[in-house]
């Protein structure tokens, strides 16, 4: 597993820090790869994601790295983790990465965890589709500058 140097906050970047091995993980980034190809994906199953990256996460979502963990994924349920502090929780989300709660959406310093894949769509301010807004008695037409262009 390679070390991950840099959270990218560029607001022409596209990040997603998802799990692989997720339901959701998966789908989100289908999703985001149908409306660009200009993303940086950063899948915690392939990629350690240092403890400071995972609190500057967690400080841009406005929770604790804690609340990044699905509790009720982990396997040993009856361990009382009321005492855990950060680096507790970091160091199990850096060995079981299907414990991420929800992938996490980035574009320069806004963050979103996306809890249904289609959120991504609503994230990058993409239309179903495609197609530019029309008036309703109008034929949809698909829109000359794509969000893509925003990330040229």
């Amino acid at each position: 597993m390679e070390d991950m140097a840099v959270l990218a906050r560029d607001d022409k970047q596209l990040t997603l820090v998802y799990s692989s091995n997720t339901r959701v993980g998966k789908h989100t980034l289908s999703y985001l790869q149908g409306i660009s190809e200009k993303i940086h994906e950063i899948d915690i199953a392939k990629v350690k994601v240092t403890g400071t990256q995972w609190a500057e996460i967690a400080d841009g979502l406005n929770v604790k790295v804690g609340d990044l963990v699905d509790k009720r994924v982990l396997k040993d349920d009856d361990t009382d983790r009321s005492d855990y502090n950060t680096e507790d929780w970091v160091k199990i989300l850096q060995n079981n990465n299907e414990v991420l709660t929800q992938p996490i959406a980035i574009n320069g310093e806004t963050m979103k965890q996306i809890e249904n894949p289609t959120e991504i769509m609503e994230f990058f301010e993409v239309d179903s589709a495609g197609l530019k807004k029309t008036m309703h008695t109008d034929d949809p037409t698909i829109e000359s500058t794509t969000k893509d262009e925003k990330f040229k």
